[in-house]
């Protein structure tokens, strides 16, 4: 299945041209046109002119194969706080990764038995509430919830970047105010967290950070196991510079420490909380997958033509890790 000629970068005829007076992006409530204003640098009588520069030049790079409906590219421009070069760098590593991660972002069709046990399996949920409009979302992250006998690790970063695909696209509050990650380790034991193969560990923190739009705001860790201290500095060597300086707690196993950042009325009863149980999340993005199954699977389509790129490749310095000579043989730097 192949995206629509209107909405994509480089296909093999002329995109049409683009009016600027029709840009379309949805309406924001004022605390976020505040925020938005004062936090990321957004002028509204410049976005419609920055999203055409954006298009223009995803579309003369030659080698993105890329979305360019405008609500898709605010996302960018937001979590680049409205820097044009960030934004080229960032959607050119977004798409690079996602080429030579085949594992991870091939057969994402919410209705493959096998992807649909992953999602089912509940890793990932976003949580429906925050205390404010304008607070960052809550991504709750269930590592007991992983069943390695029914799928592996590649398989749960799969749904990550689908939901992920989906708030990029949808969520405004999550565009604008960022996330904050409770991780629920539940009776993970440390053994079961070191089960990860570390070179893919370190490609998933890539994808998650260089690679992604969606800016953390901050790491909560509950139900901690023995030992966990060694699992933190792992999962910290991992990060970028600017995460490591975000808030990175670990509650052990006390709810009312988790409490003090996260109230009762934001969170699953799982985690003491009055949203009630985590599983009707997990049926209800099961449902919003199965309705975007269409966008998801067409993301499939898109990423980048090595032989056509003008430019050095964002993951040059990364070659030992991404793999072959094949995957870079074509790279020209400038």
């Amino acid at each position: 299945m192949s995206v629509k000629v209107d909405s994509v970068a480089n296909e093999a005829f002329p995109a049409p041209k683009v009016d600027t007076k029709m840009t379309v992006v949805r309406p924001i409530a004022e605390c976020l046109k505040r925020k938005a204003a004062d936090e990321l640098n957004e002028k509204e009588n410049t976005v419609a002119e920055e999203l055409e520069v954006i298009k223009t030049w995803m579309r003369q790079s030659g080698h993105i194969r890329g979305r360019l409906e405008d609500q898709f590219l605010l996302g960018f421009l937001r979590s680049c706080k409205h820097s044009m070069e960030r934004v080229k760098e960032k959607l050119d590593t977004y798409y690079t990764i996602r080429s030579v991660l085949p594992e991870v972002m091939r057969g994402r069709d919410p209705l493959d038995p096998f992807v649909r046990k992953a999602i089912r399996m509940g890793v990932t949920v976003p949580l429906p509430k925050t205390v404010h409009p304008d607070d960052p979302k809550i991504i709750l992250i269930r590592g007991d919830a992983f069943d390695g006998d029914v799928c592996d690790f590649p398989d749960i970063l799969k749904v990550f970047t689908m939901v992920g695909d989906i708030l990029l696209r949808d969520d405004d509050q999550m565009m604008i105010c960022g996330q904050a990650a409770i991780i629920d380790l539940g009776n993970s034991s440390s053994g079961h967290l070191f089960n990860f193969n570390l070179s893919f560990l370190r490609k998933a923190s890539i994808l998650n950070q260089q690679a992604s739009p969606l800016r953390q705001k901050g790491f909560h860790f509950i139900n901690t196991p023995k030992g966990f201290d060694i699992v933190l500095n792992i999962f910290k060597s991992l990060m970028t510079e600017k995460n490591r300086k975000r808030t990175i707690l670990s509650h052990g196993s006390s709810l009312e420490s988790l409490h003090k950042h996260f109230p009762k009325s934001v969170l699953p009863a799982e985690l003491g909380g009055e949203l009630g149980p985590v599983q009707q999340f997990v049926d209800e993005w099961e449902q919003r997958l199965i309705d975007n199954r269409t966008y998801l699977i067409e993301e499939e389509s898109l990423g980048v033509d090595e032989s056509r790129r003008r430019t050095t490749n964002p993951l040059a310095e990364e070659k030992d890790l991404f793999g072959t000579a094949g995957t870079f043989r074509k790279l020209e730097f400038d």
